[in-house]
Protein backbone atom coordinates (compact mmCIF):
# COMPACT_ATOMS: atom_id res chain seq x y z
CA UNK A 1 0.00 0.00 0.00
CA UNK A 2 2.74 2.45 0.95
CA UNK A 3 4.79 1.34 -2.04
CA UNK A 4 1.97 2.11 -4.42
CA UNK A 5 1.42 5.60 -2.96
CA UNK A 6 5.15 6.35 -3.04
CA UNK A 7 5.35 5.20 -6.66
CA UNK A 8 2.40 7.45 -7.66
CA UNK A 9 3.98 10.40 -5.90
CA UNK A 10 7.33 9.88 -7.61
CA UNK A 11 5.71 9.47 -11.04
CA UNK A 12 3.69 12.64 -10.50
CA UNK A 13 6.79 14.53 -9.39
CA UNK A 14 8.77 13.37 -12.41
CA UNK A 15 5.93 14.30 -14.77
CA UNK A 16 5.62 17.77 -13.24
CA UNK A 17 9.34 18.46 -13.66
CA UNK A 18 9.35 17.25 -17.27
CA UNK A 19 6.29 19.30 -18.22
CA UNK A 20 7.39 22.47 -16.38
CA UNK A 21 8.02 25.41 -18.73
CA UNK A 22 11.63 26.17 -19.44
CA UNK A 23 12.89 29.70 -18.81
CA UNK A 24 11.01 32.70 -17.47
CA UNK A 25 7.48 33.10 -18.78
CA UNK A 26 5.90 36.44 -19.56
CA UNK A 27 2.45 37.15 -18.20
CA UNK A 28 1.11 37.66 -21.74
CA UNK A 29 2.30 34.15 -22.68
CA UNK A 30 0.74 32.56 -19.64
CA UNK A 31 -2.58 34.39 -19.78
CA UNK A 32 -2.86 34.67 -23.55
CA UNK A 33 -3.71 38.35 -23.29
CA UNK A 34 -2.99 40.80 -26.05
CA UNK A 35 -2.72 44.55 -25.68
CA UNK A 36 -5.75 46.46 -26.80
CA UNK A 37 -6.51 50.12 -27.10
CA UNK A 38 -7.86 51.85 -23.99
CA UNK A 39 -11.11 52.60 -25.81
CA UNK A 40 -12.57 49.29 -24.64
CA UNK A 41 -12.79 50.77 -21.12
CA UNK A 42 -15.15 53.54 -22.17
CA UNK A 43 -18.87 52.81 -22.13
CA UNK A 44 -20.93 54.08 -25.03
CA UNK A 45 -22.70 57.37 -24.34
CA UNK A 46 -26.46 57.06 -24.33
CA UNK A 47 -29.07 59.76 -24.47
CA UNK A 48 -32.60 59.20 -23.29
CA UNK A 49 -35.69 60.94 -24.48
CA UNK A 50 -37.59 62.79 -21.71
CA UNK A 51 -40.46 60.27 -21.74
CA UNK A 52 -37.99 57.42 -21.05
CA UNK A 53 -36.22 59.02 -18.09
CA UNK A 54 -36.96 58.00 -14.55
CA UNK A 55 -38.56 60.49 -12.16
CA UNK A 56 -36.14 62.29 -9.87
CA UNK A 57 -36.27 61.17 -6.25
CA UNK A 58 -34.29 62.83 -3.49
CA UNK A 59 -32.05 60.37 -1.65
CA UNK A 60 -30.55 60.80 1.75
CA UNK A 61 -27.26 58.99 2.05
CA UNK A 62 -25.76 60.21 5.31
CA UNK A 63 -26.69 58.59 8.62
CA UNK A 64 -28.47 60.50 11.32
CA UNK A 65 -28.76 60.28 15.08
CA UNK A 66 -32.33 59.88 16.28
CA UNK A 67 -31.86 59.24 20.01
CA UNK A 68 -29.45 60.51 22.65
CA UNK A 69 -29.48 58.17 25.64
CA UNK A 70 -27.10 59.46 28.34
CA UNK A 71 -27.90 56.54 30.67
CA UNK A 72 -27.66 53.87 27.96
CA UNK A 73 -30.42 51.42 27.13
CA UNK A 74 -30.99 50.36 30.74
CA UNK A 75 -34.63 50.89 31.61
CA UNK A 76 -35.39 52.02 28.06
CA UNK A 77 -35.13 48.78 26.09
CA UNK A 78 -34.82 45.07 26.75
CA UNK A 79 -33.12 42.29 24.81
CA UNK A 80 -35.43 40.21 22.64
CA UNK A 81 -33.79 36.82 22.15
CA UNK A 82 -36.20 35.70 19.41
CA UNK A 83 -35.55 38.79 17.30
CA UNK A 84 -31.81 38.50 18.01
CA UNK A 85 -31.78 34.97 16.56
CA UNK A 86 -33.74 36.17 13.52
CA UNK A 87 -31.26 39.04 13.08
CA UNK A 88 -28.33 36.63 13.29
CA UNK A 89 -29.87 34.65 10.43
CA UNK A 90 -30.59 37.79 8.41
CA UNK A 91 -34.39 37.52 8.77
CA UNK A 92 -34.84 40.69 10.86
CA UNK A 93 -32.67 43.75 10.70
CA UNK A 94 -31.95 47.19 9.39
CA UNK A 95 -32.32 47.89 5.71
CA UNK A 96 -29.21 50.09 5.87
CA UNK A 97 -26.93 49.24 8.77
CA UNK A 98 -26.49 52.32 10.95
CA UNK A 99 -28.64 54.65 8.83
CA UNK A 100 -30.50 55.74 11.97
CA UNK A 101 -28.58 55.43 15.20
CA UNK A 102 -28.76 56.08 18.92
CA UNK A 103 -25.87 57.56 20.88
CA UNK A 104 -25.07 56.11 24.31
CA UNK A 105 -21.97 56.65 26.46
CA UNK A 106 -20.57 53.20 25.63
CA UNK A 107 -21.53 52.60 22.00
CA UNK A 108 -23.67 53.43 19.03
CA UNK A 109 -26.74 51.33 18.26
CA UNK A 110 -28.47 51.04 14.91
CA UNK A 111 -32.14 51.99 15.07
CA UNK A 112 -35.20 50.85 13.15
CA UNK A 113 -38.84 51.70 13.75
CA UNK A 114 -41.87 49.41 13.74
CA UNK A 115 -43.56 51.55 11.09
CA UNK A 116 -41.01 50.27 8.59
CA UNK A 117 -38.44 53.09 8.68
CA UNK A 118 -35.14 51.27 8.08
CA UNK A 119 -36.64 47.93 9.17
CA UNK A 120 -36.34 44.76 7.10
CA UNK A 121 -38.95 42.40 8.53
CA UNK A 122 -40.04 39.77 5.98
CA UNK A 123 -41.67 37.58 8.66
CA UNK A 124 -43.74 40.48 10.09
CA UNK A 125 -42.39 40.17 13.64
CA UNK A 126 -42.44 43.91 14.41
CA UNK A 127 -45.05 45.23 16.82
CA UNK A 128 -46.62 48.69 16.49
CA UNK A 129 -45.25 51.44 18.73
CA UNK A 130 -41.85 49.79 19.20
CA UNK A 131 -38.31 50.91 18.41
CA UNK A 132 -35.62 48.35 17.65
CA UNK A 133 -31.98 48.89 18.59
CA UNK A 134 -29.32 46.75 16.90
CA UNK A 135 -25.87 45.98 18.23
CA UNK A 136 -24.11 44.39 15.28
CA UNK A 137 -25.74 43.26 12.08
CA UNK A 138 -24.03 39.89 11.68
CA UNK A 139 -24.00 36.49 13.37
CA UNK A 140 -23.51 38.21 16.75
CA UNK A 141 -26.48 40.57 16.36
CA UNK A 142 -28.36 41.57 19.51
CA UNK A 143 -31.76 43.26 19.23
CA UNK A 144 -33.16 45.48 21.96
CA UNK A 145 -36.83 46.51 21.92
CA UNK A 146 -38.07 49.76 23.43
CA UNK A 147 -41.41 51.53 23.63
CA UNK A 148 -41.54 54.61 21.38
CA UNK A 149 -43.62 56.59 23.88
CA UNK A 150 -41.06 55.98 26.64
CA UNK A 151 -38.16 56.93 24.33
CA UNK A 152 -39.79 60.11 23.00
CA UNK A 153 -38.11 62.49 25.54
CA UNK A 154 -34.73 61.32 24.21
CA UNK A 155 -35.63 61.77 20.53
CA UNK A 156 -33.38 64.31 18.81
CA UNK A 157 -34.58 63.75 15.25
CA UNK A 158 -33.02 64.99 12.04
Amino acid sequence: MVDRRLRRFLVGLATATVLAPQGPARSADVLGVERTSPDHLRAPFRTYAPQESLPWRPRRTESQAVYSLPMGLEGMATIDHTLSRLCQRGAFGQKIDGYYWAATPKRRYGVAFSGGANLDDPQKQAKPGKTYFFHGQDSRCVVYVGDQAKLMPHYIGP
